[in-house]
């Protein structure tokens, strides 16, 4: 059996620890803007030769990633660069209001690709769904988890974890289990270790990107959701802000990283011809003119392709649950 991806996913795991330990800021901004826009447009092609992992035509997923993708980044882009008009502020605030019930509607959908076959099934569950979203939308919680973890922590950490776990339980590898176990001790092992923030000392234009494009925000969160902070401020050199920004710099840097050591298993990289390479190289390219000219225009241009990445993706992140629990299935006696 070839364990070569496995072995090379365990040295990933130790090399994305370490880094995130010596450089808990710029480790993430860098991946961030260096490896993110290279990873949603190589995903976003191998998903669209897998046709989504969608059950039905593939256009009507990519349509449903496209628009959601639009409405979750148009507010955003406009808040940040719009033309100051009240009809069309009103309308981007109504449309901010519910951008995350769009996400957790794209989730559902995914779901019940898996697992929904009849008609009558689907009329059920998205009427059930859209009652959910009604009152959920009103919640703080629901903000917090869909709008907030589900692009963030939950994608980059937990469905990379369940990747891993689907493709060890098919394999059986030895080397499978060990790298997610070590996945999952890192974090834990971030949490534990000695720290002394009298180590640290952070460049101030990495601190005001930091801030200035909100990625704060994530560890804030964390922390109240934890009940480890009431979530009203931020401080670098505080040790539970240390820990939370080595978190998300361990698991963005590894997310990255696997994906492009996967060309050794799903052999993404076969499906790029010429013109695909190039068109996905020029993207790239002119996402790092923008991030070098100004981060807050190339992140918020890059954006869009994240937030189209995470929904695309939300079919295949349900086929992997439904696997791991095939194959979790006591067999019949």
């Amino acid at each position: 059996m070839n364990n070569i991806p496995d072995k090379l996913n365990i040295i990933l795991i130790a090399i994305s620890a370490f880094l995130a330990y010596l450089f808990p800021l710029e480790l993430f901004l860098i991946t961030y803007a260096i490896l993110g826009p290279l990873h949603y447009v190589t995903e976003i092609n191998w998903l669209n030769d897998k046709n989504y992992y969608f059950n039905s035509k593939k256009w009507l997923w990519l349509s449903i990633g496209i628009i959601s993708a639009l409405i979750l980044f148009a507010p955003r882009l406009y808040y940040e660069y719009g033309i100051r008009n009240n009809w069309i502020g009103e309308s981007m605030v109504f449309i901010s209001s519910w951008s995350n019930s769009v996400l957790f509607i794209c989730l559902l959908l995914a779901i019940g690709n898996q697992f929904i076959i009849s008609k009558r099934g689907w009329v059920i569950f998205s009427i059930t769904g859209l009652v959910f979203v009604l009152f959920l939308n009103d919640l703080e919680f629901f903000h917090l988890l869909i709008g907030t973890f589900v692009p963030t922590i939950i994608h980059v950490y937990f469905f990379t974890l369940i990747f891993m776990v689907y493709g060890t339980i098919k394999s059986n590898s030895a080397f499978g289990y060990l790298a997610v176990f070590l996945t999952l001790l890192a974090p834990c092992l971030i949490f534990v270790i000695p720290l002394d923030p009298a180590n640290y000392l952070f460049n101030d234009s990495f601190k005001a990107i930091f801030v200035a494009n909100e990625f704060y925000r994530i560890p804030v969160s964390i922390a109240q959701f934890l009940g480890l902070s009431d979530g009203s401020s931020f401080f670098f050199y505080e040790t539970l802000e240390l820990r939370l920004m080595m978190f998300m710099s361990f698991i963005y840097c590894y997310h990255y990283l696997n994906w492009f050591s996967k060309t050794t298993v799903i052999k993404w990289h076969r499906m790029l011809n010429l013109k695909k390479s190039i068109g996905i190289g020029g993207i790239w390219l002119g996402s790092l003119f923008l991030y070098y000219i100004d981060f807050r225009l190339g992140f918020l241009v890059s954006l869009f392709l994240s937030f189209m990445h995470v929904i695309l993706e939300f079919p295949l992140n349900m086929e992997s649950i439904k696997g791991i629990l095939v194959k979790l299935k006591p067999p019949k006696k």
